[in-house]
């Protein structure tokens, strides 16, 4: 099939705009994926991510549509294993005859203890790809607290880590994290890929967008009378978290406001962008072209950093949480017709399937208001 497909093309400028990181190509009369992927489970410890072409066996044109939603399916892994949200699972995208070798293995390493099992899990995560400054804190989040149980384990088998997820309330964030974790060491210590799926199995049934309760954002005038009483020092820090989205630890040691009036990040969570100010006319109430910032040692890690942006929000009274300075920005970016989603994703510093997840239901109420006004003005 010539490289000039036109269905082949969109689909592929289509992945690209989501941020999947995949792309089709077809062989032989057969769909094939195209994607830079971490190492698999049998490669050395310490092996590089690289490009894979995974046959579907899928024909092509007849069975396109089957061979996108795979390409989807891939890009959601492959997104999620670059957040660190979850280990990638290898075994949907091997051979069959290598799939059910991958079952068949149950052997166990002897003598391992739950701390070494967390230690070697540790240096294993390290290695898997290219960590940025917060990975520190991801790991003490995401997988250091929930594998603390293990630590008196003197000798570590399957049976710990299904238990350690099964202690922890079904369909809850918990139970999602400890099945990371879990998941995570059973991959990192070399044990059957069909323990590592029912591990993460277990974890199943939990949502960001439908387990946390509908927060009740702070308004606009709110944001300005908290900014307008806050002290001189802290007003441009928070004021750059309210005007263009950014993360607290962002806007303390990585932002400056450029001329043209965009936010250049130089480093951070998700490393260097630039963000859009939404409102713009913010930017000169709180004077943001002049930098201003509080004392504070910036060799923390980002977490402690952006946490001294909460404690100045409890000193002022603020009603809300310097997140919610985050997650206005993107209502308002939602509201606005010239701000597509795609960009609004690039301002904040997430991926477009990252965006759409945590902020659907504000999509979805928006679409439902427009679609009201339209319906209410041809009644």
């Amino acid at each position: 099939m010539p490289p000039s497909d036109p269905w082949l093309s969109r689909q592929n400028a289509a992945l690209k705009l989501k941020g999947h990181g995949v792309t089709l190509d077809v062989a032989g009369g057969r769909v094939r994926l195209r994607a830079t992927m971490p190492p698999r489970p049998t490669d050395p410890l310490g092996a590089e991510p690289k490009q894979y072409r995974i046959s579907t066996g899928l024909a092509y044109p007849d069975q396109a549509t089957e061979s996108l939603q795979l390409a989807e399916q891939l890009g959601n892994a492959l997104e999620r294993h670059r957040l660190g949200l979850e280990a990638f699972n290898w075994t949907p995208w091997l051979p069959k005859g290598r799939q059910r070798k991958q079952a068949q293995q149950d052997e166990q390493p002897e003598g391992v203890s739950g701390l070494q099992a967390v230690r070697l899990t540790r240096q294993w995560w390290g290695k898997q790809r290219r960590r940025g400054p917060s990975a520190e804190d991801s790991w003490k989040v995401d997988y250091d607290a929930p594998l603390a149980p293990l630590l008196e384990i003197s000798s570590l088998r399957s049976e710990h880590l299904v238990a350690l997820v099964e202690a922890t309330p079904s369909g809850s964030r918990s139970r999602r994290r400890a099945s990371q974790a879990a998941a995570t060491v059973a991959r990192a210590l070399d044990w059957p890929e069909v323990l590592v799926s029912q591990l993460r199995e277990l974890g199943k049934g939990y949502s960001a967008a439908r387990s946390q309760a509908p927060r009740d954002l702070p308004k606009d005038e709110a944001i300005e009378a908290l900014i307008d009483r806050l002290s001189a020092s802290w007003q441009w820090p928070v004021a750059l978290a309210a005007v263009y989205g950014c993360r607290p630890h962002e806007a303390l040691l990585f932002a400056e406001v450029q001329p043209s009036g965009l936010l250049r990040i130089a480093d951070g969570k998700t490393g260097a962008r630039q963000s859009l100010a939404l409102p713009a006319e913010w930017i000169e109430r709180w004077s943001l072209h002049t930098k201003r910032l509080p004392a504070f040692n910036p060799e923390r890690s980002h977490r402690d950093v952006g946490a001294l942006m909460g404690q100045a929000f409890r000193r002022a009274g603020a009603e809300f949480q310097p997140y919610d300075l985050r997650h206005a920005w993107a209502v308002r970016a939602i509201h606005n017709p010239k701000i597509s989603p795609s960009l609004a994703a690039k301002s904040m510093g997430h991926s477009l399937a990252v965006h759409s997840s945590v902020y659907q239901r504000w999509f979805d109420a928006h679409e439902m208001e427009s679609l009201q006004a339209v319906l209410s003005a041809a009644s």
